[in-house]
């Protein structure tokens, strides 16, 4: 058994514009093949896949695979959501830990028909429930569970929350919204360098969706130096979280999105890598509206829930580093692909750790997050090193 596992490559192609660019296949073996030749491997030492895709048809992965070369190694494909990518990379490390692969690969993608407009991906196709003034009151955990099939509606009730009741100011919503843009213009991956129009209705304050494939290699020390691997960070921990009926119980639309999730997990995977939160240099959060770029950051411990303003302006934590949040533009920014977002996060990381984010300046960082969330239902927080 493995005791450690390191990220050998990883790859991904350009977010696009839904029903815009190449096929799904076309993305995700792009991603592969940059993070194999990253790795400077070839496929065929490849023991296990784990992919994860949310809109397409069963067989998409072996469709994909089929241009790499289909070696009779075993295939996992995950539909988990705005999480599949997270639950491949966890599953992936499970079984470099276990044993069962010396090197394992996590796939991530997305290509949407390009009938898949805004509304219908926030769930505004069909009418959301009209007792939204329930949120702040006690109710059953199904009702609450119910109102993610809206999820533009909790966001906006998100962001009413979080301006009336928690006192953040507008001029922190634009702040954010405006930096995902500018750290965006400067990620060449980013969906916001590809759109020239948006469909219909899109809210001011969520991400836009998009298609797009990430890649990652994992493998054990042993593997890394025996074909000479490139290497350079470890996964330091990897810990998946889903609701607590007593965190539902306030009514709260925070904890209906994943605030409370977010702080046990993150609090265990701290645990679990040894640090404390003010360690963390850089991250990638699942920014999927404004408010939850707020929220996250106070649940992962970059600042208090007090502090909202004050870490929006400086980005600085609680030992008054900085900490750079979403440098890719975040889902705000980037674009969010359910099936590729979480191992976007993770390529982007490496890129920072490793200090080669295209277009960006290598600040140092040594220690870096990952946040992935599905509307609260479920929560992943990943922590790198760079070795």
């Amino acid at each position: 058994m493995s005791q450690s596992v390191l990220i050998a490559g990883v790859g991904m192609s350009a977010f696009v514009p839904l029903g815009a660019g190449d096929s799904v296949a076309a993305l995700a073996g792009r991603a592969i093949r940059q993070a194999l030749d990253d790795a400077r491997i070839d496929y065929d030492l490849v023991d296990q896949v784990f992919s994860a895709c949310v809109s397409s048809a069963v067989g998409c992965t072996e469709q994909v695979l089929a241009q790499i070369g289909l070696t009779g190694v075993p295939v996992f494909s995950l539909a988990d959501g705005c999480t599949a990518a997270s639950s491949a990379l966890q599953l992936a490390r499970h079984s470099v830990l276990s044993g069962q692969a010396e090197c394992a690969l996590a796939l991530g993608f997305e290509c949407m028909p390009a009938n898949v407009t805004h509304r219908a991906f926030f769930g505004l196709d069909d009418s959301a429930p009209q007792a939204w003034d329930g949120l702040g009151q006690p109710d059953a955990c199904q009702a609450h569970f119910a109102r993610r099939e809206h999820p533009a509606a909790l966001f906006a009730a998100q962001t009413s929350w979080l301006l009336t009741r928690m006192g953040v100011a507008q001029s922190s919503f634009e702040q954010v919204l405006s930096q995902a843009r500018s750290k965006a213009m400067l990620n060449p991956m980013a969906v916001l360098n590809r759109c020239t129009a948006l469909d219909g209705w899109r809210a001011r304050y969520l991400c836009p969706p998009a298609s797009g494939a990430a890649a990652v290699l994992l493998c054990t020390p042993g593997f890394l130096a025996r074909y000479g691997a490139r290497g350079g960070v470890a996964v330091r921990a990897c810990v998946r979280g889903s609701d607590l009926a007593s965190e539902q119980e306030s009514g709260c639309v925070l904890d209906v999105l994943g605030r409370a999730t977010t702080r046990r997990v993150a609090q265990l995977a701290y645990e679990h890598a040894g640090i404390g939160a003010d360690e963390i240099e850089a991250v990638e959060l699942h920014d999927q509206s404004v408010g939850d770029f707020m929220v996250y950051s106070a649940a992962l411990g970059l600042c208090r829930e007090e502090g909202i303003d004050g870490f929006v302006r400086e980005r600085r934590n609680s030992r008054g580093a900085l900490v750079d949040v979403c440098a890719s533009g975040g889902l705000l920014g980037r674009g969010h692909a359910p099936g590729a977002t979480g191992l976007a996060q993770i390529t982007e990381l490496v890129w920072q750790l490793r200090g080669t984010a295209p277009s960006r300046h290598d600040n140092g960082v040594r220690t870096a997050l990952a946040h992935n969330a599905a509307l609260g239902r479920s929560v992943s927080v990943t922590i790198l090193q760079r070795t």
